[in-house]
């Protein structure tokens, strides 16, 4: 059984939590039910929270609330899903996904393309060389 752990209080946080546990759930069907726990002492499952409630190194950033560093380590069990700021952090979750497979493709449910398949160990770290970003659709 999974376990998301949100280490640090917030909206955006409470929100990438949510996000996790619904596209795992359309992932793993049969994994079974998947709590979410505000925790800031948790050791196992997913840990969701800013970089610097981990002590992670954020010295590349100019501003931390404005500059978006995204920070994965996890395994099949569980591990970290860090954000310089909670919009870094819902960032992160998505790019979680992605290297898992998820896709989306147009807006909508019809534009999802969420594969039926365990979830795999990322590592990864990234900071945009550009703070701002724009949509493009070609």
């Amino acid at each position: 059984m999974y376990q998301i752990f949100k280490i640090t209080s917030n909206p955006t946080v409470d929100f990438a939590a949510e996000e996790l546990k619904k596209y795992m759930r359309m992932m793993m069907p049969r994994c079974g039910e998947i709590d979410i726990v505000y925790d800031p002492e948790a050791k196992v499952g997913f840990r969701l929270g800013l970089m610097s409630d981990f002590g992670l190194d954020t010295s590349d950033a100019e501003d931390i609330t404005l500059d978006d560093i995204v920070y994965i380590d996890t395994d099949p069990q569980g591990g970290i899903i860090a954000g310089s700021n909670p919009g870094a952090l819902l960032i992160g979750v998505y790019r979680y996904l992605r290297f898992c497979g998820c896709r989306w493709l147009f807006p909508g449910v019809d534009g999802e393309y969420i594969p039926m398949k365990n979830i795999e160990p990322v590592k990864y770290r990234h900071k945009p060389s550009c703070r701002y970003r724009g949509w493009c659709n070609e």
